[in-house]
């Protein structure tokens, strides 16, 4: 049994009923049969959650509602914050740049010692988590 955390471009996935997302959708139901713990990172929630009210998309914010009442919300604790900073300011000492969403999303699921799913693998180089790229 693992932690994952699913980034917002997976999410986003699972919630397309579209025929290229169908080995994902089989693995993360996989998952879920293995006993899984899939957490949500309220960054992912937000970002997820915005385009959904802007394009008013009701159906799709009703199975995003349904999908994250199954995973655990865990939120941002002042120790995660702190790690974000030092994480973004060693990545820009490096010359690495980095979105802030990233970096908190990899602060994140490292507090909570999570293996972060995304097809955007690149977005968290050199940050320390482990991550799996689900998008065959």
């Amino acid at each position: 049994m693992r932690t994952y955390s699913l980034d917002t471009d997976i999410i986003s996935r699972l919630l397309k009923k579209h025929p290229g997302n169908q080995s994902l959708v089989a693995r993360f139901r996989e998952e879920i049969n293995r006993n899984s713990i899939f957490l949500i990172c309220p960054v992912v929630y937000y970002e997820i959650r915005r385009e959904l009210v802007f394009k008013d998309a009701a159906v799709q914010l009703a199975a995003f509602d349904d999908l994250v009442e199954s995973m655990k919300w865990k939120d941002f604790t002042a120790s995660i914050w702190d790690r974000a900073c030092k994480l973004w300011s060693a990545l820009r000492a490096r010359g690495w740049s980095h979105h802030d969403a990233d970096v908190l999303i990899a602060a994140h699921a490292l507090h909570y010692d999570a293996v972060i799913v995304s097809g955007n693998v690149d977005h968290f180089k050199e940050t320390g988590v482990t991550i799996e790229g689900w998008s065959a």
